[in-house]
């Protein structure tokens, strides 16, 4: 059996599927994302065609252009059409773009920014680390970084009082997947990985949700593990130890400094948050 299979309570999956069709307000994923995301996977795609489907969306398009003009591409030049925008980025980056543009209504909804803002961090965080320490596909990883807490506007959404009450007992030192499976009966990482596969998503991405908090348990490790890295350093307030020393043990490359690291994504995310703002 599978690390990744062995792992999952089917009765809190089954009850995280359950929370999702129940929901009546959960947004779902614009066709023009889902024809868009479909092409990029298609490896006979070409960006002409990529940019006739976004066209048709003028949010998306305007929030796209606005997204590669930011200080965090550092294009020398203003960029004013989509096909060229998309020429530039490649079928990769413009993947994540659009993945973003896609969720940040839903991640905007009950919560305010914070949420939002620490998706961005963990998201920029976790290709930089891919990128850097050369270690998995930095764009994959920007994808997997953007939607590692999409469970928790699952959580939210269902009943924000019961969330704050959660957020009130991880303040004074509760887990919070155990506070979480005792409120709802499941936790936002078993919410994210129905999310994505209802979303039809591909299952990767919700194995590195489903193990974020313990890369150890998924059976592919690297992409959560990355996803576990940055989500820890780029957290509100930095918590200490850092991260489980299990885990650290258990991974192919070593994070000596977490506090440089942390200050140096948090310095690279925020033109990517204004320019999402």
């Amino acid at each position: 059996m599978s690390k990744s299979s062995e792992n999952i309570n089917p009765a809190a999956k089954a009850k995280a599927r359950q929370a999702i069709e129940n929901l009546k307000e959960l947004p779902s994923m614009p066709a023009v994302v889902v024809q868009a995301l479909n092409l990029i996977d298609d490896p006979n795609a070409n960006i002409n065609r990529l940019a006739e489907i976004i066209s048709t969306d003028i949010s998306i398009t305007t929030q796209i252009l606005k997204l590669v003009n930011s200080a965090y591409y550092g294009f020398p030049s203003q960029i004013t059409t989509i096909n060229k925008a998309l020429a530039l980025l490649g079928f990769n980056k413009v993947k994540g773009l659009i993945m973003g543009v896609a969720i940040k209504p839903m991640m905007l909804s009950d919560h305010g920014k914070v949420l939002w803002h620490h998706s961005l961090r963990c998201a920029v965080g976790a290709r930089y680390l891919a990128k850097n320490l050369r270690c998995g596909d930095p764009e994959e990883a920007f994808i997997f970084g953007l939607l590692h807490d999409i469970g928790k506007t699952v959580l939210q959404i269902q009943n924000i009082d019961a969330y704050k009450e959660i957020q009130k007992l991880v303040t004074i030192g509760a887990d919070i997947l155990d506070a979480e499976r005792t409120f709802y009966g499941f936790d936002h990482t078993d919410a994210g990985k129905a999310l994505v596969e209802k979303w039809n998503l591909p299952m990767i991405i919700g194995i590195g949700i489903a193990h974020h908090h313990n890369p150890l348990k998924a059976e592919e490790i690297t992409s959560a593990s990355i996803v576990y890295v940055a989500d820890r350093i780029t957290q509100d307030r930095l918590r200490y130890p850092v991260f489980k020393q299990e885990i650290i043990d258990a991974l192919d490359y070593e994070i000596p400094d977490p506090e440089g690291m942390r200050e140096e994504i948090i310095r690279l995310s925020q033109p990517i948050i204004d320019a999402f703002s």
